[in-house]
């Protein structure tokens, strides 16, 4: 065997172990590497060989960029939350772009109310950043703006359903005493108006609530907006600022 195929195969045999001796931090690099370039496919398949050698919170948070990115929304939110519970938890600057890309997914599939709640754990951990404080503000609007899209309604109509279910078996219950029956029937319509009146008056604050927070927020995004046009032309698309955060 001559030298030059000797050469090469040394060549091929150290290029080969160099190959499969890759860590997870090695893949998670070429994985941003292609992520800045636009090449979003090749750092999905590093990002997944990151997490293949070695689950960890950034290669999680990555790859739910990319998915984000392009357009698997479902998919993207399930690793955000992987990296948030990868994630130190003593991190709050991580912790806060986590939330407030999970809180952007949320806005973007119309769930105004789990976007308010995943800005305030956002904001909860960074309370200097504009940028969620802004997005939050947003969404408190299109929550008060579009309650059908709120859960807690949905939430609220399916326990609704839920409560004449069980009042109608007990109402078949009851049946073996017509007079028993009638005296607790009257009652319970009485606690019932009762409690839609509670209920009514619960709203109203929370929505009151909701409002005063809204303006405010929204007050505190104007005297921090240093390009004035440019907020005015996300205001009117309704829009969170940017899709994702990176660290």
């Amino acid at each position: 065997m001559n030298r030059i195929s000797i050469l090469t195969i040394l060549f091929i045999s150290v290029f080969a172990t160099a190959e499969g001796q890759k860590s997870s931090r090695d893949y998670l690099r070429l994985g941003n590497m292609y992520y800045r370039q636009g090449q979003y496919d090749k750092a999905e398949v590093n990002y997944m060989k990151s997490i293949e050698a070695n689950k960890n919170a950034e290669a999680y948070f990555n790859l739910g960029n990319v998915q984000a990115l392009t357009g698997r929304d479902s998919i993207a939110y399930e690793n955000y939350k992987l990296s948030l519970n990868s994630v130190d938890q003593k991190n709050n600057l991580k912790r806060a772009k986590i939330y407030h890309n999970m809180g952007n997914l949320q806005y973007a599939s119309k769930n105004y109310q789990e976007a308010v709640e995943l800005y305030k754990s956002s904001l909860r951990c960074n309370p200097e950043d504009n940028e969620t404080r802004y997005n939050l503000a947003l969404a408190l609007h299109q929550l008060k703006n579009n309650p059908n899209n709120n859960n807690q309604n949905k939430d609220k109509n399916q326990d609704k359903n839920q409560d004449k279910d069980q009042n109608k078996d007990k109402n078949k219950d009851q049946n073996k005493d017509q007079n028993q029956n009638k005296d607790q029937n009257q009652d319970q319509n009485k606690d019932n108006k009762d409690q839609q009146q509670q209920n009514q008056q619960n709203n109203k604050n929370k929505n009151e609530i909701s409002d005063e927070a809204a303006d405010q927020l929204l007050n505190s995004a104007q005297q921090d907006e240093k390009n004035v046009q440019r907020k005015v032309k996300q205001q009117q698309s309704g829009q969170p600022r940017r899709l994702v955060k990176d660290w």
